[in-house]
């Protein structure tokens, strides 16, 4: 009897549980390999796509004030002779980090630009704020995470808000540290 209680008592107090955080797994569909996970509750559902070899997720946040996406990015044979050769193959989050940081179709708009992470961890991260887009203030505050998978396949992140607040850019943070492979 006493387990049956303190069972019945173990559900109702879990029922409890106020936590809606979920697991969001995004994975390159020709690679199993290829996937992590972000814990947040701010994302339920993405659309995705393929754009030629490369795979697409989007998604908008439940308040409609976040964007968030995420590309693999399927590396053909020049570019990985170009960047993972010279390095002996080796396969780090600085590669990626990077390349889309320098091909970034928004650099002459930038500011505030700020990186982390080490080059042999799962994620490097980087933020920047866009103030003004063609003479209009929009205050956008960008951060990035990037990863490599083997040596051909890079993923980029992407979180983005407009008239982001400071506690706007925290709350972007904590979801880009959940990120695990």
């Amino acid at each position: 009897m006493k387990i049956i209680l303190s069972l019945g008592l173990l559900i109702v107090l879990m029922s409890f549980n106020t936590d809606t955080r979920s697991l969001l797994e995004f994975q390159y569909p020709k690679s199993k390999a290829a996937t992590f996970t972000m814990d947040t509750d701010k994302f339920k559902t993405f659309s995705k796509e393929w754009r030629g070899e490369d795979y697409y997720y989007m998604g908008e946040s439940i308040d409609k004030q976040f964007i968030c996406s995420v590309l693999f990015y399927k590396l053909n044979s020049d570019e990985q002779k170009a960047m993972v050769e010279p390095l002996g193959g080796m396969t780090s989050a600085g590669i990626p980090f990077l390349y889309f940081s320098e091909s970034s179709n928004l650099k002459k708009y930038e500011r505030n630009n700020v990186g982390w992470g080490e080059m042999e961890d799962d994620f490097m991260f980087r933020q920047n704020d866009i103030l003004e887009l063609q003479g209009i203030k929009i205050n956008q505050k960008h951060m990035y995470a990037y990863a490599m998978f083997g040596k051909d396949l890079f993923v980029n992140i992407h979180l983005s808000k407009i008239n982001c607040t400071p506690g706007d850019s925290t709350a972007m943070r904590k979801i880009m540290h959940t990120l695990k492979k």
